[in-house]
């Protein structure tokens, strides 16, 4: 929404961002200025619980991505692209457990996906499969319905959910193996 340069709305909305930047820039101030022996539990944490603080991020490899065939070819792909680039924010965003020398490998397949006009909803279904190595899975199945209209973004948002609920539990799984 666009407002006139001397509407009172404007006014007040760019005084909540200026006093919300400068709460913010203050609350940065106050915490750069504390030294380290202020805030002790902070440097312990890092130096000892923090998996991911202590030993950085482990190099997460999709080893292999199975997408059911459509009759459009250029949906398909477009969502096949789509899950490809949810998958690799979940695994980047998921605790695996591991230190940055580690490399973990993992399938990926969607199951089944079917998008069923019903009435004046779109519903669509999803199931999906992650497998580690030695036969370690996750499964998990989503239904979800919107307007038709949206019928991309309806789509879109079933498979970023199916897929981090796959790798967030093929991560844990992950994690106990390695922290045992």
């Amino acid at each position: 929404m666009s407002l006139p340069a001397a509407s009172p709305l404007r006014a007040s909305r760019d005084r909540r961002r200026a006093a919300a930047f400068a709460a913010c820039l203050s609350a940065s101030i106050v915490l750069a200025a504390l030294p380290a022996a202020a805030a002790p539990e902070l440097t312990e944490r890092r130096e000892s619980g923090s998996s991911t603080a202590r030993r950085g991020r482990p190099k997460v490899k999709l080893e292999r991505l199975t997408f059911p065939d459509f009759a459009d070819t250029a949906e398909a792909s477009y969502y096949k692209n789509h899950l490809r680039r949810s998958l690799q924010r979940e695994t980047r965003l998921a605790d695996w457990g591991a230190d940055s020398e580690s490399v973990i490998e993992y399938r990926f397949r969607i199951d089944t996906l079917r998008i069923e006009p019903r009435g004046d909803v779109l519903r669509v279904y999803c199931a999906a499969t992650g497998e580690l190595p030695r036969r370690k899975n996750a499964t998990s199945r989503l239904e979800f319905s919107g307007h038709p209209s949206k019928r991309r973004q309806l789509v879109q948002r079933v498979l970023e959910i199916v897929a981090r609920g796959v790798v967030t539990r093929l991560a844990q799984i992950e994690y106990a193996r390695r922290n045992r």
